[in-house]
């Protein structure tokens, strides 16, 4: 009797890991889905924040090449997906950080790879452009071109394993429902952020903002 209790204490046991482990996989893989898409959330946040920056300081034609990747006119969902990976890392790190801001700028369709956590590894894929750009007056006495004042600006956080050049990656925001995988992390953006922004210390800045807006324009 001792030794058929013992098997059945052994088949009770088993029986029971077998019901409570897939929910606790689950569990664990929601969980850090959710965590890398609050990452991703902060990345592109802090990437609009730091053209919204630029706009503030006022944009020169020195400084125009630091703001986003013109993507043309249209709208900022109609922007195609990245098709593929630009060649430099920026990281946190600064002994492999490779990217210059100061740099060309990353290109429409790449996709900047972003260490966040400082170990020199990939975590992201960060795709960020302007569209339907408003200029300043250029000033002719002085030989200058005019800037950009108003534009719409779109950021999308990719995760690591994203097919960044493959067929299928989407430009939709991942739906993070409970996983116990990779869920749609490997086509969809978990971040995604449209927005536009207009520098407010010029004269012509809202009349530049009606225009973009599809309204009447007053100023050449």
């Amino acid at each position: 009797m001792t030794l058929i209790e013992g098997l059945v204490a052994i088949l009770i046991a088993s029986a029971v890991t077998v019901l409570i482990t897939p929910p606790m996989f689950l569990s664990v893989a929601t969980r850090i889905q959710n965590q890398r898409a609050e990452q991703a959330t902060q990345l592109a946040t802090g990437q609009v924040d730091q053209v919204r920056v630029l706009m503030e300081q006022g944009i020169t034609t020195d400084t125009v090449d630091q703001l986003p990747a013109l993507a043309g006119s249209g709208d900022l969902r109609s922007v195609p997906a990245p098709g593929s990976k630009f060649g430099q890392l920026q990281s946190t790190n600064f002994s492999c950080s490779e990217y210059d801001k100061d740099a060309p700028q990353v290109p429409v369709d790449s996709a900047l790879p972003v260490d966040v956590n400082g170990d020199c590894e990939v975590d992201f894929y960060l795709q960020s452009f302007r569209v339907n750009e408003q200029l300043s007056a250029a000033d002719t006495e002085n030989g200058e071109e005019g800037v950009p004042i108003v534009f719409g600006v779109g950021v999308r956080v990719y995760y690591r394993n994203a097919e960044i050049g493959g067929e299928g990656v989407e430009v939709e925001p991942a739906s993070l429902q409970l996983t116990s995988g990779q869920g749609q992390q490997t086509r969809y953006p978990l971040a995604v952020i449209y927005t536009s922004l207009a520098q407010g210390d010029l004269d012509s800045s809202l009349d530049q903002y009606r225009c973009y807006l599809g309204g009447e324009c007053t100023s050449p």
